[in-house]
């Protein structure tokens, strides 16, 4: 993956989902990516870790999922950590990516569908960042 300049950091890209009353905001740095995805008017209660780590020896991948502060009970805000990783992970090397923070709040009425849908986003947001960065 391309290392951003320290001109072009931290870019910024956010949107609102209307459809599923959704905020989402990525700002990537140099060392982290940062995701906030709130459906209660922007605040976020919990906020996790998630870092990618890469086998040379047998190719494989290992994710580590860490809650920092708020509902550790909650597997669905780590499944959305992991998931959303996994697709920034892919879309570079598939060896080098910096952590994620993920910042989350969800009314607890999300389908597969709202889920697909919110991470897809997430994932277009990031790209819509990383085109920022390499213009600068």
């Amino acid at each position: 993956m391309k290392q951003p300049s320290s001109s072009s950091l931290p870019t910024t890209v956010s949107k609102f989902i209307s459809n599923l009353e959704t905020d989402i905001l990525c700002r990537i740095f140099s060392d982290r990516i940062q995701v906030l995805i709130s459906q209660k008017e922007g605040r976020v209660g919990t906020t996790l870790s998630a870092t990618h780590e890469f086998s040379q020896i047998d190719n494989s991948h290992t994710y580590h999922i860490e809650t920092l502060l708020g509902n550790s009970n909650d597997a669905l805000n780590a499944v959305y950590a992991r998931q959303i990783l996994e697709r920034i992970v892919s879309l570079g090397d598939g060896i080098h990516c910096p952590p994620l923070l993920l910042g989350i709040t969800l009314n607890g009425k999300s389908s597969q569908e709202d889920f697909k849908a919110i991470v897809s986003e997430v994932v277009s947001i990031y790209q819509e960042g990383i085109q920022i960065i390499s213009i600068n």
